[in-house]
């Protein structure tokens, strides 16, 4: 009959205006959730089968569905909490409800909801008590991430950072030399002017002269007049007296010379072919060549290194550096070390002498050829733009550069043993270095990174600055702050500087997210309907970066609320008119009986 058919409408009208009303009545009591995603009641007719004769009609009614807007992105708001965080895009972050033993068959749940703490076992976990998963730092520093696999995540820990000594075995450098640093005295030619030559009148010559030490009493000299170069070994006596100049023919250009005990005689040569000019005589004595005095102010990383000069003494020894750079390594028990690398640069251009020291230098034992802490000395190039030269500092002969090969770039050190003794007089102990038998720790290798694509070593024309050292070390129990990144990485920061990362925040992405099943939690479960997950690190695969101290909204509009609560109100009103209209009308079919 029909008007039972309108009172049966009508009470599904209730039913569904009840559903839709419960629906307002959650976004508005949620109106203040952390990543809460607004629902609404949808309606849909319901139709009965019709027969055509009698010219009635059946009425079905209607039915209502909950759909979650869980695509829909709340807006940012910020916090002062370091572990707040929230996804700006797409994605959720990965959560269990337990931190630890969690096996592939354990339920993990999916949130957007960012507001994270640092429980008392050191877990971050948020105000619904899920436990925020991640990909963990292997043995070598690296995040290996997995798009499918969920037995890889761990839950993210910080707690445990500052409690773990691990030495330090990769340190990252970025730091500029200032291009236009002036060549200091020690690492440049000395200038003669106006040297009066032996000839009547005599003729004035404009020369420099620059050492380098190749044994205890012989240099090579390098003398420039013009474009003559004459290049010869000089030795002294253990007075410092010279006693012999022997130029070499080989080395020299444009020019040829011959000595004696007192007089040097240069025969310049010119044009093409060469043609030889007047020769003229210097007395040694007139280009400080008589004694040694200025070739023992040269810097030379044996007898007269960076490493010797400590600005605290009165009169310093050795070679004041142009700049020097500090890395904190932390040692097997978690104990700090502290290396230096000191600068000085060179006469030849994108070139600068450089030293690996220790600080103090008690700290290491060393073999020969090094002393006074050197861990390593040698070149260190740069291109004409200013990057490290990694091409020219691999010609070199093996033992000119820093490195021979500087994208190899490592330091190892012995471990303190008073049995494993280094004898500087013993070649078989030459560029050994271990740690002093005092501090009893292990053997320890430091791969240095010099030329990283986002910096490394360079030569610019600004300030020589260190704008970080990254090492993956950590001294024990020294940890001051933890940062999160837009690619998620979780990284600690130490009292002293030391940055070390220890996960990666995961994000999951769906190809139905609004399908996904609610959970108590304002967490998400994966569900037929929404497709599998799939992981990536934040800002990758269409996934969203990672927001720091900042949280994600609820999407509810209250106006909007408020304005569905009156039309829920009034068709809830309607429907129960009908229920009344079609009592009324059987009342009135009853009444014909009387």
């Amino acid at each position: 009959m029909s008007l039972n058919s309108a009172m049966l409408a009508g009470v599904s009208g209730l039913a569904a205006n009840s559903a839709a009303l419960a629906a307002i009545s959650q976004n508005i009591a949620n109106v203040n959730t952390v990543g809460y995603k607004r629902s609404q009641g949808e309606f849909q007719t319901l139709v009965n089968s019709q027969t055509r004769a009698g010219g009635s009609y059946s009425a079905g009614g209607v039915m209502a569905n909950t759909r979650a807007f869980v695509s829909q992105e709340g807006q940012l708001q910020r916090t002062t909490a370091s572990t707040d965080l929230a996804v700006s895009g797409q994605g959720f972050f990965v959560t269990t409800t337990q931190a630890e033993n969690v096996g592939a068959t354990d339920t993990r749940l999916f949130t957007r909801a960012g507001a994270f703490r640092v429980d008392n076992l050191g877990y971050l976990k948020n105000s619904a008590g899920l436990y925020l998963q991640g990909w963990p730092v292997d043995s070598n520093g690296e995040i290996a991430t997995d798009p499918s696999d969920l037995s890889r995540l761990r839950s993210v820990n910080i707690g445990s950072v500052g409690g773990t000594a691990e030495p330090t075995t990769r340190v990252q450098i970025n730091a500029n030399l200032r291009s236009t640093q002036a060549v200091s005295s020690p690492a440049a030619p000395t200038n003669y002017n106006g040297v009066e030559d032996a000839a009547v009148p005599p003729v004035k010559h404009d020369i420099t002269v620059g050492y380098k030490r190749t044994g205890a009493n012989t240099f090579e000299v390098t003398l420039k007049s013009g474009i003559t170069k004459i290049v010869g070994t000089a030795t002294y006596d253990a007075t410092g007296a010279l006693t012999g100049f022997v130029p070499s023919a080989a080395s020299s250009a444009n020019g040829s010379a011959t000595a004696n005990a007192t007089t040097l005689t240069i025969t310049p040569t010119s044009g093409t072919p060469p043609v030889n000019g007047t020769p003229y005589a210097i007395d040694f004595a007139e280009i400080g060549m008589a004694t040694n005095g200025v070739a023992q102010t040269k810097y030379d990383p044996s007898v007269n290194s960076m490493a010797m000069y400590n600005a605290d003494d009165d009169t310093p020894a050795g070679v004041k550096p142009d700049f020097k750079m500090n890395i904190p390594v932390s040692d097997s028990k978690g104990g700090q070390r502290n290396l230096e690398i000191r600068f000085l640069k060179s006469a030849e251009p994108n070139q600068w002498y450089a030293e690996i020291v220790s600080a103090p230098a008690d700290d290491v034992v060393t073999g020969a050829p090094y002393s006074n802490g050197q861990i390593k000395t040698g070149l260190i190039a740069f291109t004409p733009s200013g990057r490290l030269d990694v091409e020219t500092m691999q010609s070199w002969p093996a033992g000119t550069g820093l490195f021979d090969d500087p994208t190899q770039a490592t330091l190892s050190f012995l471990e303190s043993d008073p049995n494993n003794t280094i004898d500087p007089a013993d070649p078989l102990d030459n560029g050994k270095v271990k740690w002093a038998d005092g501090l009893g720790i292990a053997a320890q290798t430091v791969m240095l990174d010099l030329n990283t694509s986002a910096g490394g070593l360079s030569q610019l024309n600004t300030a020589s600055v260190v704008q970080s050292t990254v090492t993956n070390g950590t001294a024990f129990g020294n940890l001051s702050e933890i940062t999160i990144d837009e690619s998620g990485f979780v990284t600690a920061i130490f009292d002293n500087g030391v940055m070390r990362r220890i996960a990666q925040v995961a994000i999951a992405t769906f190809p139905s997210p609004d399908s996904l099943k609610e959970v108590s939690g304002n967490a998400y479960a994966v569900s037929l309907e929404s497709g599998t997950f799939n992981l990536k690190a934040a800002g990758t695969g269409g996934a969203g970066t990672i927001a720091a101290q900042q949280l994600e909204s609820s999407t509810v509009d209250l106006s909007a609320e408020f304005t569905g609560l009156i039309t829920t109100q009034r068709a809830y009103s309607a429907s129960s008119k009908i229920i009344t209209t079609a009592d009324e009308m059987l009342a009135e079919l009853i009444n014909i009986k009387r």
